[in-house]
């Protein structure tokens, strides 16, 4: 038994370790508009809906430009009457909403 326990530790050792999940790059850019100034934000993540929960902490009403390791995803806002507030994505270069 010891001797298949440490056949196994062996084999493991040796084994290639698994490769870690896939995280990108993210950026969500805020353009300066009538409810703040502009900013941007940039961490990486394994899904955009990171992107989301990051955001949820932003004013409402604000659009931002979300880009995925540098090319264009979407654009997001947050309803800004809304209770509770719910997203408004639509593609990166559709017409951007008036403040």
């Amino acid at each position: 038994m010891a001797k298949d326990i440490s056949t196994l530790a062996a084999i493991l050792d040796r084994a290639p370790a698994a490769p870690p999940p896939l995280r990108l790059t993210y950026t969500l850019r805020y353009d300066d508009d009538a409810f703040g100034v502009s900013k941007r934000i940039e961490f990486e993540a394994a899904s955009p809906a990171t992107a989301l929960e990051i955001a949820q902490g932003e004013a409402r009403g604000r659009e931002a430009l979300l880009l995925v390791d540098g090319l264009p995803l979407c654009r997001l806002s947050k309803g800004a009457d809304a209770e509770p507030p719910f997203w408004i994505l639509v593609p990166p270069n559709a017409a951007r909403r008036s403040a």
